[in-house]
């Protein structure tokens, strides 16, 4: 390795990039701290795994035992919690106004009374649908519950009426649905989102740390000193530019999916080799494109909002939150643009669907066109960049 740093060459430029990096602070933030306190606080964010005592108010306008069992009900169906229950539809709106509610439910007045008759009074339920998670807690919670009470109610009235307890569930209950889950059967969200946060959010530092590492040479003017480190040879002054980012986000996303699958507990039951595999592509791949934009804006503030416009809503388009099939054309392809994309369908295909090999291997090869692609263009682009940067600083 001596002669090869005096001669000049991949490890000459790696070493000298890592010296770069040791002594600058605010790379160590941006490469060390930073990643992983943000992997911590998603961890943390997520780690009780589900939603649960989501407030919600209850607008009780019949004060009667059955109403009050309704209440129990709602309060126990899990996800939502009754913080108040009110007798004075102002209060309670006003509080949902305020935002110290999610929702509110209204029990109408002579509701034992009517139940009582059979004239089916109506429960009413109001949701702010901005919030996704807890509209869908709250609207679930209503359902199971009022289901839970009609039916208690039709059985007792049955058996008041003599008729078998068995023969009164099956005239309520004539057609019995099984839904089974066939993945994250425990509706866990650290399972769902921050297994794809983290990813996510690693390749905002993988992008801005690598446009950082080149724009800085072209910026400060020290890009002969970088190709001379190489002895004069583009290629090897890429390389070894990129191989400290390279090692270093790799070794960082290993240690995300450690924390994941160890101490997180996260479910894991497909191939580690081939999630290891895509992981070294993913990193490759936003290495390769941060270094991509520098070489194609030829300026760092420049390549720094390219890099922001790509990564920034990459996670809206990786297809987590909103099926990549849903989308509009457009949509679809700048989702088959991100490296991203790929790499959570390895990991949900491998990590949590125990696919075979041949269901990831599309994007695995989409992975590697992602890391190789932009090699050629790189080389030819950074090699007169950095020979016109050195000029103008000599001049």
């Amino acid at each position: 390795m001596t002669a090869d740093v005096d001669r000049g060459g991949v490890a000459a430029t790696a070493i000298r990039e890592w010296r770069r990096i040791v002594s600058s602070p605010y790379l160590m933030l941006m490469l060390v701290v930073f990643p992983l306190a943000t992997g911590v606080l998603m961890i943390r964010i997520f780690g009780s795994g589900a939603a649960r005592d989501l407030p919600i108010a209850v607008v009780d306008l019949d004060q009667s035992a059955l109403s009050r069992d309704l209440v129990r009900a709602i309060d126990a169906a899990g996800g939502v919690r009754v913080t108040s229950v009110e007798s004075d539809a102002g209060r309670a709106r006003a509080a949902v106004m305020r935002g110290d509610q999610y929702g509110l439910v209204s029990i109408p007045p002579h509701f034992e009374r009517d139940v009582a008759r059979g004239a089916a009074p109506v429960v009413t339920g109001f949701y702010n649908a901005q919030y996704l998670l807890p509209a869908s807690l709250m609207k679930s919670a209503l359902v199971a519950s009022t289901a839970t009470v009609s039916a208690r109610v039709e059985i007792g009235r049955r058996m008041a009426a003599r008729e078998p307890r068995t023969a009164a569930l099956a005239r309520v209950e004539p057609v019995t649905l099984d839904v089974r889950t066939l993945f994250n059967p425990h509706l866990n969200y650290l399972t769902y989102l921050a297994t794809a946060l983290l990813p996510a959010l690693l390749q905002i530092f993988i992008v801005t740390m690598t446009v950082h590492a080149f724009g800085t040479e072209l910026r400060d003017g020290s890009a002969g000193g970088w190709l001379a480190s190489a002895g004069g040879s583009p290629w090897r002054a890429v390389a070894g530019k990129a191989a400290p980012y390279l090692v270093h986000f790799v070794a960082l996303a290993f240690l995300m999916l450690g924390a994941l699958y160890v101490r997180a507990e996260v479910p894991f039951c497909g191939s580690l080799p081939v999630v290891a595999f895509a992981t070294v592509l993913f990193v490759a791949a936003y290495v390769a494109m941060g270094f991509a934009f520098v070489a194609a804006a030829g300026d760092l503030r420049m390549a720094t909002s390219a890099a922001a416009f790509y990564c920034a809503p990459a996670f809206a388009f990786a297809g987590v939150t909103f099926p990549a099939e849903a989308m509009p054309a457009a949509g679809q392809a700048w989702a088959s643009l991100l490296p991203v994309t790929h790499y959570l369908r390895v990991l949900v295909q491998q990590g949590m669907r125990d696919a075979p090999l041949a269901v990831s291997l599309p994007a695995l090869g989409a992975l590697a066109a992602l890391a190789l692609a932009p090699w050629p263009f790189l080389l030819r682009r950074m090699s007169r960049l950095a020979r016109a940067a050195s000029e103008k600083r000599a001049l």
